[in-house]
Parts: C-alpha cells; structure tokens; sequence
C-alpha cells in the first residue's frame, strides 16, 4: 500500500512541477509529459534496486540459517 501512495504522489508532484513550468514558460505539455516520465521512471528504478537489496539480504539470513547459524 505505501508503494502505491509514494508512486501517485510522486507522480501527482512531478506532473505538478512540469504543469508549473509549461504554464509559466508557455510551452505545449512538453515538460508536463516529460516530468512526469521522469518520476515515474525514477520510482521503478528506485523500486527495482531496493528489491534487489531485500532479496540478497533474505538470501544471506537464509544461508546463515542454514548453516546453523541463528541471529
């Protein structure tokens, strides 16, 4: 459920931050449409690395625990 709320108010604040710019630079969505793929991207690439990080971490208890070692 967090993940979900970080990814829609991230998303909510960098679709705000390019729609602030487009208004005061006076541009087509450009900078709306690009903010907002940036947050976006931003969130996977931040998600993918943490599960990375929490996979290798619950591999390493797991072979500790296997080896008889106990934390």
């Amino acid at each position: 459920m967090s993940q979900g709320a970080e990814l829609a108010g991230g998303v909510l604040v960098f679709f705000l931050i390019g729609f602030g710019l487009d208004s005061w630079l006076n541009t087509v969505p450009v900078f709306m449409i690009g903010c907002t793929v940036f947050g976006v991207v931003g969130f996977f690439v931040r998600m993918y690395y943490s599960y990375n990080q929490e996979m290798a971490r619950q591999e390493a208890k797991r072979a500790d625990s296997s080896r008889g070692h106990s934390k």
